[in-house]
């Protein structure tokens, strides 16, 4: 996120400046339009940070489902990488083959797991907190 944050700020809002100074001619102007595009910007950015807050928040006070459905997924992987890894070769199983994005998928919903439980014990200490 902070890369993005960061890619935002200095690249978007970099060639907004230029575009600005190329069409006011006075100090005035130029300084009046920046700051209000900057406004706006910061503005947005700050709604963009709220929105996946609430999203984070409302998964975590969802339904069993909707709380549990990252370790129902890791399991799933799980099982499949113990049984391509370590079962299969063990008593001579047809071993399936996985495409890369398989591995791929597994590395997204590794760092979707752990994104998801630090939300929801970040959720259960403000909760407590209040």
């Amino acid at each position: 996120m902070k890369k993005i944050i960061d890619w935002f700020s200095k690249g978007v809002v970099g060639e907004i400046g230029k575009v600005i100074d190329d069409l006011f001619t006075s100090d005035e102007e130029r300084l009046k339009a920046k700051n209000e595009v900057f406004r706006i910007l910061r503005e947005k950015e700050l709604e963009l940070q709220k929105m996946q807050t609430e999203i984070i928040i409302a998964e975590a006070k969802g339904n069993w489902l909707q709380r549990s459905w990252r370790p129902i997924l890791m399991l799933a992987f799980g099982f499949i990488v113990i049984y391509v890894k370590f079962i299969a070769p063990l008593f001579d199983f047809k071993i399936p083959e996985l495409e890369n994005e398989f591995w791929n998928l597994l590395q997204l919903g590794i760092g979707g797991y752990v994104i998801g439980r630090t939300g929801e014990k970040m959720m259960k200490e403000y909760v407590n907190r209040k």
